[in-house]
């Protein structure tokens, strides 16, 4: 789809937009894998929809405002990019267009609490246990809350489990097959901790060493999946200080949304300084599944 995002936007952000419009080809074969349009059959809460209004907003034919309530709609679940024969890479776009356009929003009380709530204690596992523990407590009362409070009491699970410390060094068990280091994650830790522990017990029996940075903390995708790019931008560094790739033979996450935001480094970087460098040093980022390769 020809747009001239480039020009508007001439940053690494905008030329990453500016591709992925450009792959669309207005096909619709994204219609039915995407669960909104499913539901709302409405063209505009489609993938191609979306690219549209995105395309529009960013050469300044659409004001924000108008494109937005179809866009906040959009779960970013990118199930349209495995049914796209174009290879759209619609999470991309909907990922770097959320964080350009955030800053230049103004939401509700409401939703400006809730997010900040969100990005505050989903980072933190401590916090977290503490909220999901008084969540329990306050269930009883959902019926009387707001939708946008009601929808996390329910996902909350009738009891937490105790803590399980991931050890700093797992060591492998018999002969030595490999080095990984191992991103803990943050709401799994509280919610399913024994997840972690049988991941590293699986590794640890098939000759696999195991080593979890202290120093590594959320990998961002909350941040990035909601717009907040400078708070993505600071955890992703963070990680980036703690993991070595080059010390590894793998960086590896057992949560899907962490995995996802791990694959995501290179997109979030793009034209920033310390950016993944494309010529095979260790600081390059490859993927695959939920593996993180330097």
């Amino acid at each position: 789809m020809k747009n001239d995002i480039a020009a508007h936007h001439p940053d690494a952000q905008g030329e990453l937009m500016a591709h992925a419009v450009d792959a669309c080809v207005h096909c619709g074969f994204c219609l039915p894998a995407c669960p909104t349009y499913q539901v709302l059959g409405d063209e505009m809460d489609s993938p191609r929809g979306r690219i549209i209004l995105m395309k529009e907003v960013l050469e300044g034919q659409l004001p924000l405002f108008e494109a937005t309530p179809h866009l906040d709609r959009c779960l970013g679940c990118v199930g349209c990019v495995t049914a796209c024969p174009s290879g759209v890479p619609y999470g991309e776009l909907i990922t770097a267009f959320r964080g350009w356009s955030e800053p230049q929003r103004t939401r509700p009380v409401i939703q400006q609490l809730t997010r900040a709530a969100v990005l505050t204690m989903l980072p933190r596992p401590a916090l977290f246990r503490a909220g999901a523990n008084l969540g329990k407590w306050v269930k009883p009362l959902a019926p009387a809350l707001p939708q946008v409070l009601r929808a996390p009491l329910d996902l909350l699970p009738s009891s937490v489990q105790p803590a399980q410390p991931t050890p700093a060094l797992t060591p492998a068990r018999g002969a030595k097959r490999g080095r990984v280091a191992f991103l803990v994650g943050c709401a799994q830790q509280v919610l399913t901790p024994n997840f972690n522990a049988a991941t590293l017990r699986v590794l640890a029996r098939n000759g696999i060493e195991v080593v979890a940075p202290q120093e590594q903390g959320c990998c961002g995708a909350a941040a990035m999946h909601t717009g907040a790019r400078s708070l993505a931008l600071e955890q992703a560094r963070r990680n980036l200080r703690a993991f070595d790739p080059g010390a590894v033979d793998a960086v590896l996450s057992n949560a899907a949304g962490c995995g996802a935001g791990l694959k995501e480094y290179p997109m979030l970087l793009a034209g920033e300084p310390d950016a993944p460098r494309p010529n095979g040093s260790p600081r390059r980022c490859r993927t695959s599944a939920n593996i993180w390769r330097g």
